[in-house]
């Protein structure tokens, strides 16, 4: 993770997040966007993507241009930009994924993260270390054009996307299922963002600084468990959907979840137990007072991850809307409790308050969506993963471990 100021990658642009409005709204169900695909080979699911993609853009230009020309602030433009690439590739990745391209996807996500890391060391170590979102801004913009163009050529849009081939059906489909969708991605930008905006509310930017680099280190690595293990269990499930309705997906979605914990949960009780350590090795003096928020942050990411394997019943259903109405339920808790612990405990009060909004959020979705079907992991397996993952955490306490690996990893990014 890098950091320009107070600023991370994943902080440079809100609409920049993994639940971007654009794409929940326009590739709004899977199992519909195979269905689409092959009714005329992509002409008119793409040919309406696309034209909604340019609409979409043409207004965030006229934002971001007005943004930058009222308040004097060229990055405006480079946030457009990194907007403009970023939505296209996620949009594509996802068809790609949905049409069972899954090598074609995987090669252009390893390409992107890549290039991600190489153009922003660049620049960085170019310019010297500059304390500005610069860096993190043309890394992103350049590293998802480039898998963007790879994914419009993967998905053959320059023959079969035609303003001719609008689909006005399918954009009427687009507006009733995605919009429901759009109000989920404003609930989760709220679950996700609004205890980095009350920190600063109630404290300072230095506060908030401890805060966010803390945070970031456990919500980023959660986002990569979380999207890398979806990307390979949502396929699967969704054939078995196709193939066999409720009996065949459910199977597939235990197995996914399973495969969730045995990663998520050992990944909250190591992070627990370095916190520390990796505070104070990756951070300036000081920052390690904020070690605690890496723990909580971690065990919000755990239930956030579970919360979407609930929800897997709705979008295969086609329930938009439950999922926008747990989504708020949650987003009012999080404001509610983060207020109310920043107000008791002090800033990390903050990832506490996530803690309890994310808890819930899982727990009202599995309370609802037990009527349809909901994923299900047998006792004795879900014993043996907690033990195991206390067991390790641990040993890593008792040994003193933790800091001695960091300290070593430290080394070896330094030479």
């Amino acid at each position: 993770m890098l950091y320009y100021g107070y600023l991370t990658e994943s902080e440079a642009f809100p609409l920049s997040s993994k639940n971007t409005m654009t794409r929940d709204a326009m590739l709004f169900l899977p199992a519909k966007v195979v269905e689409e695909f092959h009714k005329d080979g992509g002409r008119g699911l793409f040919s309406t993507v696309s034209t909604v993609y340019l609409i979409i853009c043409a207004a965030v230009a006229v934002f971001c241009w007005g943004a930058a020309v009222l308040l004097r602030d060229p990055l405006y433009l480079g946030f457009m930009t990194m907007f403009f690439s970023y939505t296209v590739f996620q949009i594509l990745n996802s068809a790609l994924i949905q049409l069972g391209r899954m090598r074609a996807s995987i090669t252009l996500s390893l390409t992107s993260a890549v290039l991600k890391l190489l153009v922003a060391y660049g620049l960085v170590f170019g310019l010297r270390n500059p304390s500005s979102p610069f860096p993190a801004i043309c890394a992103n913009t350049v590293a998802d054009g480039v898998a963007g163009i790879g994914a419009v050529i993967a998905l053959g849009l320059p023959q079969i996307a035609r303003l001719h081939w609008f689909s006005r059906e399918l954009f009427g489909k687009f507006l009733r299922f995605g919009v429901p969708l759009m109000g989920v991605s404003i609930s989760v930008t709220l679950l996700n963002q609004i205890d980095k905006y009350l920190v600063v509310g109630f404290f300072d930017m230095d506060v908030y600084g401890v805060y966010s680099s803390n945070n970031s280190i456990a919500s980023g690595l959660f986002t990569m468990i979380s999207v890398g293990i979806m990307r390979g269990v949502y396929p699967a499930v969704l054939r078995g959907w196709r193939e066999g309705g409720r009996e065949a997906a459910k199977p597939l979605l235990d197995q996914g979840a399973r495969l969730y914990l045995l990663v998520a949960v050992p990944a909250v009780a190591g992070l627990t137990a370095v916190a520390l350590p990796m505070s104070r090795v990756l951070f300036a003096k000081g920052y390690d007072a904020g070690a605690p928020v890496i723990a909580y942050t971690a065990l919000a990411m755990l239930f956030m991850g579970l919360t979407e394997y609930a929800n897997k019943a709705y979008e295969l259903e086609q329930s938009t809307v439950h999922v926008l109405q747990n989504s708020a339920i949650a987003a009012v808790i999080k404001v509610a409790s983060s207020v109310v612990l920043l107000k008791t405990v002090g800033f990390t009060g903050g990832a506490m308050g996530s803690v309890v909004a994310f808890a819930s959020y899982f727990l009202i979705t599995c309370v609802r969506v037990r009527r349809r079907f909901l994923f299900r992991v047998p006792v004795k397996n879900l014993v043996r993963i907690v033990f195991s993952a206390v067991t390790y955490a641990a040993c890593i306490v008792l040994s003193g471990e933790g800091r001695g690996e960091m300290q070593a990893i430290l080394h070896k990014l330094r030479r």
